[in-house]
């Protein structure tokens, strides 16, 4: 049976794009004009992931899963947004969102990660703990599930060994940082970020983060997930 998403959008160009180009991957697609309809079907339905805007008339996308998850509902969230970062992280991801994807977008970049949550969503920790040897992406992997799931100190354990299995790469250090400044340890979360570019100067969210950080008046606003492309 195919995996069925919900794309809840305001912009036509954007719902089509969607729609055409994961119907090609076999997914059943609904749609929502705006959050109104978007909770209306996600309270009515069943869906294995929604794509929200964030950025809407009425309910914005923030408001959207914040009332899905004060129902009770765990479904799987990409939240997208047409600036890069997403304001009020921090609640995001104590709302289970941990996955972003920045308009504009290629079809590639959107059956990538619709793939990976999908996939994700099915891990289990003793099949990872089963494996003779746990890679980079299975621990990165969990730890991004753990953070989906608000389970925080796992998701701590499980970003730390994906740094121990890969150390010269920037995500999970750029992650590590934004659950420890979910837990007001501000200063380990700067170190995080500080190392993140290190490895790669290149590394946008880990640079937005810092300069966030750092601002004279210290604000969660604007955290930056990065987009969600991992290394095998």
């Amino acid at each position: 049976m195919s995996n069925k998403i919900l794309i809840v959008d305001d912009e036509k160009n954007i719902r089509l794009t969607l729609k055409k180009c994961l119907e090609d991957q076999q997914y059943e697609i609904s749609i929502a004009t705006n959050g109104e309809e978007g909770i209306s079907k996600i309270k009515s339905e069943k869906f294995d992931l929604v794509m929200l805007d964030i950025k809407m008339p009425g309910l914005n996308g923030m408001q959207v899963l914040k009332e899905i998850r004060d129902k009770g509902i765990n479904v799987n969230v990409i939240m997208m947004t047409a600036y890069g970062t997403i304001e009020k992280a921090v609640e995001a991801m104590k709302l289970g969102a941990i996955d972003f994807i920045s308009k504009p977008f290629t079809p590639e970049e959107v059956r990538v990660i619709v793939k990976e949550v999908l996939e994700r969503q099915e891990i289990r920790v003793e099949e990872i703990e089963s494996k003779d040897k746990i890679t980079y992406k299975d621990a990165l992997q969990y730890g991004k599930k753990c953070l989906q799931d608000r389970k925080y100190s796992d998701a701590e354990e499980y970003l730390k060994k994906a740094i121990g299995l890969n150390v010269d790469a920037p995500e999970p250090h750029n992650l590590l940082g934004i659950l420890l400044e979910y837990k007001n340890n501000i200063q380990s979360a700067l170190n995080h970020y500080r190392v993140a570019l290190s490895l790669d100067a290149a590394y946008k969210p880990a640079q937005h983060n810092l300069d966030r950080a750092t601002e004279y008046m210290y604000t969660r606003k604007g955290i930056d997930f990065g987009d969600d492309n991992d290394d095998v």
